[in-house]
């Protein structure tokens, strides 16, 4: 017996299952010291993964199967319950169970076949379609040792450090697609999703990111057969070349067990990517074929999903059906992965979304453990995951999402009423508005949406993000050379109205009011604005906005020379029902003039009901100048529309900022910022 970290390796199955009873002991049956040592590797100190939920679990396996005693010790690990599946099928099982349930089906390869997996994810369905709750993973493998090993991988990934990139999107059909260029902006900036799209889906370029950097989720969307996904000058195989001994039967074994070659013309064994070498957590494949457990062209042996298991991902969630890959599904993962979801509930969304559409069969299917998550995440989900409004809006009906965009759209149009310059791009949307509309009048006829609207949708929403983000470059840019606040540009246009509010400013306890504008003709063109009796202006905004709430966190004195970092921490509105991702920066009013320097615009994702800190650091020279109180603003466009937000700071040498922070002229200096009609008030 041998321990590394939490791993203890046994070389009798006895041993081992005595071990695997033991919740604080990840044991292995015999593995090889390399797959060890890379397991170990990616172990941690605590890392903010919460424990999985292991509440209901039920470990079935095939009658007088091998890995019945496997079985039994992990139900006893997991206090659940262990069955032996009757000749009616798992359907039977779920229907005298009552509470939700994670079904772990465990068995060796030869021990099972696709009949049986399809009955048992039909009967997960039908137990889902019911009202109750289950999932369903499959732990198998050729032998006790790789079984012992997916269990290792399963009950340890919670372990696991914070991957370096939360998920990878490979599709190499794809030429355009909004989220391919889009990059939220976090705390991480490495742990941002990240797509490799069209010509970019080479070897070249995958390979380091797909073996050098520890993924969340690594999602593909490719054609594919059952032991390979094709990418544009490769394939994702297990690399069997030399490796394994030809299957008896030649028509189960693919040509590279045979020579060097591939069944892709010019791709030779030494050109393909291992599925081995994967560096992630999950591996989604939404392509034809991914996985049939027990049954399929090829041996199993030969299977992708088999290659992927040799190696560090705790799950894999493939089709075992021939399909046509649609990147809804991914979407759909995505979403799950990034909410903590486990891998068993993301599995059973998928397949439920594919039940209610009725365009692929509902036969995706996870190897490993169902309660595996990828990544930190955030909170785990304790219920089952949905598809995203956004996940639907791909495949079943493009219009809700194409309202939206239309009223990002209109949105837009109130810039110039406003007072503010145009956006850049609005003829570009109308053009693809035109062409989305001429598209769903199409469907009355029986076209099938999905397909004829994605590339429009997609291109109009890849047109909206670069108009925010240019808007918000524009506001930026001027901030950081004037000292002119955002509402100098729509006082003058809008009709006004002030009142005193009973609310406190978030930073001095002072007073507020609220002054409201409407514009005298367009009616539905307004604002509203938050003023401070000391800070001036502390809140600009549409009046249905999409931020509600915009708190500036940073010190109120700012010592020279050094960086400052400056943290402004939005709450989204009710209305935001699913992610979106806003433009956003911060500056100093005249910072440019004054030795104060600030990074780009950047987008920022926003979800419902969470909190979203936008972070940039300021970096303040020698020369800054000290003498002036200056303010501290935020600007994002959001579905088209403008959010602002301001605080005062001062800028000092650090002897002289408790002197500073007291002192009457900064009082005074914020009482000039504010509306003429508003100083009487004060």
């Amino acid at each position: 017996m041998e321990q590394t970290g939490p791993f203890v390796v046994h070389t009798a199955a006895d041993s081992y299952t005595r071990d695997l009873r033991d919740p604080t002991l990840v044991p292995m049956l015999g593995v090889d010291d390399n797959r060890l040592a890379a397991l170990a590797s990616l172990m941690g100190a605590p890392t903010g993964r919460k424990d999985p939920d292991v509440s209901g679990t039920l470990v079935v396996a095939p009658a007088d199967s091998m890995a019945t005693a496997v079985g039994r010790a992990l139900a006893d690990r997991v206090d659940g319950s262990f069955v032996t599946l009757p000749t009616s099928g798992l359907g039977q099982i779920l229907d005298a169970r009552l509470e939700a349930t994670q079904v772990v089906f465990i068995a060796l390869h030869d021990e099972i076949d696709l009949d049986v997996v399809t009955e048992s994810l039909e009967a997960v369905g039908a137990f889902r379609h019911d009202g109750g709750h289950a999932t369903i993973g499959f732990v198998i493998g050729p032998d006790l040792p790789e079984l012992s090993w997916m269990l290792a991988k399963g009950l340890s990934c919670h372990l696991r450090k914070p991957p370096e990139r939360s998920q990878l999107t490979v599709v190499p059909w794809l030429r355009q697609h909004a989220a391919a260029s889009r990059t939220p902006a976090s705390d991480d900036a490495d742990a941002a999703p990240e797509w490799v799209i069209g010509d970019r889906a080479s070897r070249a370029v995958l390979e380091p990111m797909l073996f050098e950097r520890h993924t969340g989720l690594v999602s593909f969307a490719s054609a594919g057969r059952e032991h390979a996904l094709i990418l544009n000058d490769t394939v994702i195989c297990g690399d069997h070349a030399g490796h394994k001994r030809p299957s008896t039967h030649s028509a189960a074994t693919p040509s590279c067990a045979f020579s060097d070659r591939c069944f892709r013309d010019g791709v030779r064994a030494r050109d393909v990517i291992k599925a081995a070498r994967v560096h992630a957590d999950i591996v989604f494949a939404n392509s034809c074929m991914a996985w049939r457990p027990g049954t399929g062209l090829v041996a199993a042996e030969y299977q992708l999903a088999g290659a992927f298991q040799y190696g560090i991902p705790a799950a894999y969630i493939g089709a075992i059906h021939q399909m046509l890959p649609n990147l809804t599904i991914n979407d759909l993962v995505g979403t799950a992965t990034a909410a903590g979801t486990d891998a068993g509930r993301t599995c059973a969304a998928i397949n439920d979304h594919l039940r209610d559409t009725g365009r692929e069969l509902p036969y995706f299917a996870l190897l490993g453990l169902p309660w595996v998550t990828a990544g930190a995440g955030s909170e785990p989900s304790t219920t089952d995951a949905e598809p995203s409004a956004g996940a639907h809006d791909g495949v079943r009906d493009p219009k809700p999402k194409l309202l939206r965009l239309g009223r990002t759209v209109r949105a837009f149009r109130e810039f110039e009423p406003t007072g503010f310059m145009p956006p850049d791009g609005i003829v570009a949307m109308e053009a693809e508005i035109l062409e989305l509309a001429r598209t769903l009048k199409k469907t009355v006829l029986g076209a099938e949406p999905a397909e004829r609207a994605f590339g429009p949708l997609s291109r109009l929403d890849s047109v909206i993000a670069d108009a925010e983000l240019s808007a918000v470059t524009d506001f930026h840019e001027f901030g950081k050379l004037s000292h002119s606040a955002l509402n100098e540009m729509w006082e003058g246009i809008l009709d006004t109205r002030v009142r005193p509010i009973d609310e406190a400013c978030p930073y001095c306890t002072g007073r507020l009011a609220e002054l409201a504008g409407r514009h005298p003709v367009y009616e539905q063109v307004g604002r509203r604005m938050l003023v401070c009796n000391v800070c001036g202006p502390i809140a600009d905004s549409p009046l249905e906005p999409v931020i509600s709430k915009v708190l500036i966190d940073c010190p109120s004195i700012w010592k020279r020379p050094g960086t400052v970092t400056v943290d402004a921490l939005m709450t989204p509105a009710a209305s935001v029902s699913q992610e979106i991702i806003v433009a956003g920066a911060i500056h100093t009013s005249g910072a440019a003039n004054y030795g104060v320097a600030f990074p780009d615009a950047q987008r920022i994702a926003i979800r419902p009901g969470a909190p979203t800190r936008l972070r940039v650091s300021a970096t303040l020279s020698a020369e800054a100048f000290t003498h002036h109180e200056h303010f501290v603003r935020f600007i994002a466009v959001a579905e088209g529309r403008v959010h602002y937000a301001s605080r005062p700071v001062a800028v000092a040498p650090a002897a002289t900022a408790p002197f500073l922070a007291q002192s009457a002229i900064s009082r005074r200096l914020a009482l000039q910022s504010l509306p003429r009609d508003l100083r009487s008030f004060s």
